[in-house]
C-alpha cells in the first residue's frame, strides 16, 4: 500500500480500542489472522458478518491501518484487533496458535537480491508455522504471476504441503466465500486472473 502519509493516523489509531498495545497478544484457534492487511476492507468484512470470531490484522504502516481502523469503527466491530508492527517480529507479538492465516497480496519484491523480502519465503513461513495449529492453513492470493510461479518453486523446494492451489481463483470452488481486498477488486475489474494457494502444516 503507497498512501501519503497522515500526521493524525498514529495518534488516532494509538487511541483507538482496536490496537493492540501490550505484547505479547494471545489468541486462540478461532482468531484468524490477515497478514499485511493493508486498508483493511477483507478482515473488517470478514468480522461484521462472522461475530462469533476473532480477526487479527497485521499491518506495518500506521496510515494504512488507520483506514481498517475507521472501517472497524463504522461498523462497529467488537471482534476485530489490529498489530500495527512489522511482521518479521511476529513471534514476539503473538501467543497462542490459530487455524487460518491470510496473506493477501504481499509485496513481490521482484529484484532477486530482495527474494528474502518476500514474505512467502521459508524464513517468513517459518515464522508463520510456529502460530499455526497442525492442519492449519495459510491461504494466499496474489495478482503477481512471477510471484507466485517463484513461491510454488520455493516453497516445493523447502519441502512445504501445497494443500490447493488455482491460477483461476475468482472461477474456483476455493473463492466461494471470498471477499475481496481493495486492491483485488481493483485487479478483478480488469478481468486480472488472481492466484491462490494454501500451505497445509
Amino acid at each position: 500500500m503507497r498512501l501519503r502519509n497522515d500526521p493524525k493516523a498514529k495518534k488516532e489509531l494509538f487511541n483507538s480500542p482496536y490496537l493492540i498495545k501490550n505484547f505479547p497478544y494471545k489468541i486462540s484457534k478461532n482468531t484468524i489472522i490477515e497478514l499485511g492487511m493493508g486498508k483493511g476492507k477483507m478482515i473488517t468484512q470478514f468480522a461484521l458478518l462472522n461475530p462469533n470470531k476473532k480477526y487479527l490484522g497485521i499491518e506495518k504502516y500506521a496510515t494504512v491501518a488507520h483506514k481498517a481502523m475507521k472501517k472497524a469503527n463504522k461498523n462497529k466491530l467488537n471482534n476485530f484487533y489490529i498489530i500495527c508492527q512489522d511482521i518479521k517480529n511476529i513471534n514476539n507479538l503473538i501467543r497462542g496458535k490459530t487455524k487460518i492465516i491470510w496473506l493477501t497480496f504481499p509485496d513481490p519484491w521482484p529484484k532477486k537480491k530482495h527474494a528474502k523480502r518476500r514474505l512467502t519465503h521459508i524464513n517468513f513461513i517459518n515464522l508463520y508455522k510456529n502460530i499455526l495449529l497442525k492442519n492449519g492453513l495459510i491461504k494466499i492470493k496474489t495478482d503477481n504471476d512471477k510471484f507466485f510461479n517463484w513461491t510454488l518453486k520455493h516453497l516445493k523446494e523447502n519441502n512445504i504441503k501445497i494443500q490447493n492451489i488455482t491460477k483461476n481463483f475468482h472461477n474456483s470452488i476455493y473463492s466461494k466465500e471470498n471477499i475481496m481486498t481493495d486492491y483485488e477488486n481493483k485487479w478483478f475489474l480488469k478481468n486480472k486472473k488472481i492466484n491462490y494457494l494454501e500451505i497445509k502444516f
